[in-house]
């Protein structure tokens, strides 16, 4: 999903009100200028930009950084970029931001090399030095179609590209687009972001307080049972063997969006047994609702679903016998269609939808998903 986010410098506000005035106009993240040039020239710092990052985050804006380069490693040798890469690492840090933080390069200003990314690449250079693990640059959308800039790379950079009074900012690949200077009338400017690196949260999960848990309460926070697939909401581990807490046990990264198939749930031998889940290869995940989400509708609540994958009704429990579509080629109902869910049956360890015209359907998330 395409969100609109904003760059802002000293030019704009610092104070709450402005940045919760951008999200309540569609803002979803804010890219706060930190800093210009470098410790062997003239550095500059945004004198406002702690306060700015400050309110954005107060508003619930998603907060990265920008520093407006003005090396060139031709004239200044090769110690030019990273100079202006510590400079906007340290100021990072003074502001209390984290190292997975987004630093976005502006590469726009005269001075730089006409093989701007060149320097570029020595810039984020430094920055990994420093600790910093997520980069992106930006520019005139003239300077990616001359090959002055250069998306992808090695530093996995989405590319920002700026183009007013154009469609698009006619950047193949590119995952954000800055299209106008004046956002919504207030002065600001305004991009799309197709990537979600500039308005979704980091894909590193933050660490939500442990619970007191209870027998009456772990199943508000944990499976208790097996759900034979979940989906992976924030990036978790499997784990050699059932001590989860042990980074020396971690194997396969699970990324957000990943399915994995449950073999069994067991339970630690704590006062309050905690659920965690077994795979068919051996190893083991999380059942901590937090982190994974089941795969199939399990709640009584639901009321209507529509079809986002073309799918089957039954007639009946055991999903055997096919309602048949009389005078269409295909027995699959179309995506787009509307059932009412009548219950939620939980069923040989999987849920299935009984709906109001008395038909069975699936209950899996990829190919039903819930209205009201």
């Amino acid at each position: 999903m395409t969100s609109y986010f904003n760059d802002v410098a000293v030019w704009q506000p610092h104070d709450l009100a402005y940045f919760k005035r951008l999200k309540a106009y569609g803002s979803r993240g804010v890219v706060v200028k930190s800093s210009q040039g470098g410790y062997g020239g003239t550095p500059y710092i945004n004198s406002v930009g702690k306060l700015q990052v400050i309110n954005a985050k107060r508003a619930g804006l998603k907060v990265a950084l920008y520093h407006y380069g003005t090396f060139n490693s031709l004239r200044y040798g090769q110690a030019d970029p990273a100079s202006e890469a510590k400079l906007m690492a340290n100021t990072a840090k003074a502001w209390g931001l984290g190292k997975d933080t987004l630093m976005v390069l502006d590469a726009e200003d005269s001075s730089l090399r006409t093989k701007a990314s060149a320097d570029a690449a020595l810039f984020f250079n430094e920055l990994k030095r420093q600790g910093f693990h997520s980069f992106d640059i930006y520019g005139p959308g003239s300077w990616f179609w001359a090959g002055r800039l250069k998306i992808g790379t090695s530093y996995k950079l989405g590319g920002w590209p700026a183009s007013y009074g154009s469609s698009s900012s006619g950047v193949s690949g590119a995952k954000a687009w800055q299209y106008t200077d004046n956002w919504k009338g207030l002065g600001v400017d305004g991009s799309l972001d197709y990537g979600g690196q500039y308005t979704t949260k980091s894909a590193e999960p933050e660490q939500k307080p442990e619970p007191k848990l209870t027998k009456q309460n772990v199943d508000d926070y944990y499976y208790t049972y097996n759900p034979k697939r979940v989906i992976v909401k924030r990036t978790i581990y499997q784990h050699k063997n059932n001590q989860l807490g042990s980074q020396a046990n971690r194997g396969r990264k699970l990324k957000p969006g990943t399915a994995i198939d449950i073999a069994s749930v067991h339970f630690s031998s704590d006062k309050v047994p905690v659920p965690y889940f077994k795979l068919a290869n051996g190893t083991y995940i999380t059942a901590n609702r937090w982190f994974v989400n089941n795969a199939y509708y399990e709640l009584s609540n639901l009321k209507t679903i529509k079809v986002i994958k073309p799918t089957y009704l039954y007639r009946d429990l055991h999903r055997t016998k096919v309602v048949k579509r009389s005078g269409f080629k295909s027995n699959k109902w179309p995506k787009g269609t509307l059932f009412d869910v009548k219950k939620v049956i939980h069923w040989q360890g999987g849920f299935v939808l009984k709906l109001t015209n008395g038909f069975y359907c699936t209950a899996y998330k990829k190919y039903v998903k819930k209205i009201k």
